[in-house]
């Protein structure tokens, strides 16, 4: 609650020199730039409540906080007979504000690894556990930012024509995602696993369900589209390499 509050505080700062000293007679942009620090106070109150580490919350709810509270220092320079040495102070303050929300970015992604949303969450439903191609290209860009702070390796199976997912997910850990791309053709995303592991993963499956080719590929440094591409490359060349 406290956190939400504070930068309707910082705001409140600002505005301190309207009771201070002699008001303007004009009153623009003066309001102007009050609306805008207005605006600034109820996002940095939103990122409050929003979905986030708590590390990233603070430092982007402080960022937004400070910088709501320069643009309020702007609002009563316009409104109010404010001395040059409160601008500059401004100024300080709103680098103060961009370190604060670059250091919550910094924790986002070293830190505080984001999760991925869930097909319900994103309005997909799924049979059996197992992924249409759609919800692969709606992670897309989830799993492209996650890959940049935990590793994340694609396993393309091809398998028999009428071979059900759900028997893949048994092998699997809890976090990894199977997706469907065509009958008897999976894609799985395992999450913190490396190439040696998603070896493990494999031998697992094959111990156990028929595959006719396989590819593996880390996703981190590429987009999706760049691994899917080069993986079916790679079961196009393995079935070249057979016939």
């Amino acid at each position: 609650m406290w956190l939400s509050l504070l930068p309707w505080g910082f705001v409140l700062l600002g505005l301190l020199p309207l009771w201070l000293f002699p008001r303007q007679e004009s009153i623009y942009p003066g309001m102007v730039f009050l609306v805008a620090a207005l605006i600034l106070a109820s996002a940095a109150s939103l990122y409050a409540r929003a979905p986030l580490g708590p590390q990233v919350r603070l430092f982007w709810v402080l960022g937004l906080g400070v910088m709501s509270s320069v643009v309020a220092v702007a609002a009563s320079r316009d409104l109010a007979q404010v001395p040059e040495d409160m601008a500059v102070m401004a100024a300080v303050a709103s680098l103060l504000g961009a370190c604060m929300f670059l250091l919550g970015l910094f924790f986002l992604l070293r830190r505080e690894v984001p999760g991925l949303p869930t097909p319900r969450q994103m309005g997909f439903h799924h049979h059996d556990g197992v992924m249409p191609y759609a919800a692969l290209q709606a992670l897309a860009p989830s799993l492209e930012s996650l890959s940049a702070v935990r590793p994340v390796t694609l396993l393309l199976l091809h398998t028999r024509s009428d071979q059900p997912g759900a028997e893949l997910l048994q092998y699997l850990r809890q976090p990894d995602m199977v997706f469907q791309l065509k009958p008897g053709q999976f894609l799985i995303a395992l999450q913190g696993s490396d190439l040696e592991g998603a070896q493990i993963v494999f031998r697992r499956i094959r111990q156990n369900l028929v595959i006719r080719a396989y590819g593996v590929l880390p996703l981190q440094g590429m987009s999706l589209q760049q691994a899917l591409v080069q993986l079916q490359g790679e079961l196009e060349h393995f079935y070249l390499t057979q016939h």
